[in-house]
């Protein structure tokens, strides 16, 4: 039988929350995955750091977050040809699974598995709510109705500002590695909206550092968060899934990605 008992614990720094007594051996119940949904809707990163969990059970947690899902399966424990590697720069091709501008859906969840972790592997996530925060109100009236325009997804010019479809929370709706341009605006004061809001995420008070242990799990949020892996996950010592989910796409979807 499946156990509901397990705890939600806000961490220390500005987002993100510690969830204990977890069992992701198989598919959480319907209703432990909606009270995940809230929490990871609200804390924007939710951290696993010991659960029983399992490829079955993980896949089925994130169809709670929608149908749409993308795999990829890192593995350094084991040389690898070129041509068995699905992806050669693997924290790349997870920057663009869960890059804030990845999907225009309502839910757009995150999750990595760290099956294996090599001693010190690390990650970065930056809040994007939290920085928004941070913008004094003047500037934020000026922001706020801005839209900004990729230069690698184009046609889908999106809002720089955006609220969150459950909590309504106001948020960036751009990452630290955006590449693009805010429309309308004369190009050198959009230049000075990009790297405004890339060194507000950029700012430690915005960002929280998690070493990986083998076994952790990290969900979060792709409209309130952004990843970073320190260092990457090319070296020695990884075996790491990372799945993205979302629940409608308006951009035609990739091909799955995977490295086994």
């Amino acid at each position: 039988m499946y156990s509901n008992s397990f705890s939600v614990r806000p961490l220390g720094g500005v987002f993100g929350a510690d969830v204990t007594g977890m069992d992701l051996s198989v598919p959480p119940p319907p209703a432990v995955s909606a009270a995940l949904s809230a929490a990871v809707s609200r804390y924007g990163l939710l951290v696993f750091r010991s659960p029983r969990a399992s490829a079955q059970g993980i896949a089925g947690l994130m169809c709670t977050f929608g149908a749409l899902q993308r795999t990829l399966y890192v593995d350094t424990l084991r040389n690898q040809s070129a041509e068995e590697a699905a992806c050669a720069r693997p924290e790349e091709c997870i920057a663009m699974m869960t890059d804030p501008l990845a999907s225009v859906a309502r839910s757009h969840v995150a999750l990595l598995h760290a099956e294996e972790a090599p001693f010190g592997g690390e990650s970065i996530w930056c809040s994007l709510a939290d920085a928004y925060d941070g913008i004094s109100r003047p500037m934020r009236a000026y922001l706020d109705p801005l839209e900004v325009a990729s230069s690698s997804r184009a046609g889908f010019p999106r809002s720089l500002v955006a609220s969150h479809p459950l909590t309504e929370r106001r948020h960036l709706g751009i990452g630290v590695s955006f590449e693009g341009r805010v429309l309308n605006v004369p190009a050198e004061e959009g230049d000075l909206v990009v790297r405004l809001v890339q060194n507000l995420l950029a700012a430690p008070e915005n960002q929280i550092r998690i070493p990986w242990t083998q076994g952790m799990v990290v969900l979060w949020d792709c409209r309130l968060a952004q990843h970073y892996p320190v260092g990457g996950y090319g070296a020695p010592g990884w075996r790491l899934r990372c799945l993205s989910a979302c629940d409608a796409v308006a951009d035609p979807p990739a091909a799955p990605l995977r490295m086994e």
